[in-house]
């Protein structure tokens, strides 16, 4: 697999995955100037994600989000045979591009969501973790389980502040398994 993709994040295009090849490998190298901190991105196409990995930031001070993650063959099988582009893993499928044209007007209002206001949970409706002999705490997230391991005054980078949470009152880093 070889070729460039743009990088679509809430809707903008904001920056461009290239698949190259390096010996037995298949290197994907990805930037993206995005406002956010950490984002997990996969490649779609063919009704299909590739998962790529995390853009962060390098510590270059540029503002730029970058990713460079090498493949093998057999850990590309799963990955979209004709991709279209890459964006926030976990998320929609690339929309059919033999729609129709419609009226604008009535495009508008049914691409629109409805969006409810988002409060704070309330402490029954926090999410419940799970506690083990050890002191970890665990929760499936809908995604993906999360791991929480006790922390007290830990040091992370700026970018990685985001694994540091307080749980219950006591501090945590957080880990995606």
């Amino acid at each position: 697999m070889e070729g460039s993709w743009p990088i679509i994040l809430e809707g903008v295009d904001c920056g461009r995955v290239t698949a190259s090849r390096e010996g037995a490998y298949t290197v994907f190298t990805a930037e993206a100037t995005y406002a956010g901190d950490l984002v997990r991105i996969s490649l779609y196409g063919s009704g299909r994600e590739g998962y790529l990995g995390i853009l962060a930031p390098d510590g270059s001070g540029d503002g730029i989000l970058r990713l460079r993650r090498r493949f093998t063959r057999s850990e590309l099988a799963g990955f979209p045979g004709e991709p279209e582009y890459a964006g926030l893993a976990g998320g929609v499928p690339p929309p059919d591009r033999g729609e129709p044209e419609r009226d604008e007007s009535a495009a508008a209002q049914a691409d629109t969501p409805v969006r409810e206001p988002e409060t704070a949970p309330s402490p029954s409706e926090e999410p419940l973790w799970y506690t083990s002999p050890d002191g970890t705490l665990s929760r499936f997230d809908g995604q993906r389980l999360l791991v929480a391991l006790p922390s007290e005054n830990v040091r992370v980078p700026d970018w990685a502040s985001g694994v540091v949470q307080r749980i219950n009152g006591r501090e945590y880093v957080v880990f995606p398994r």
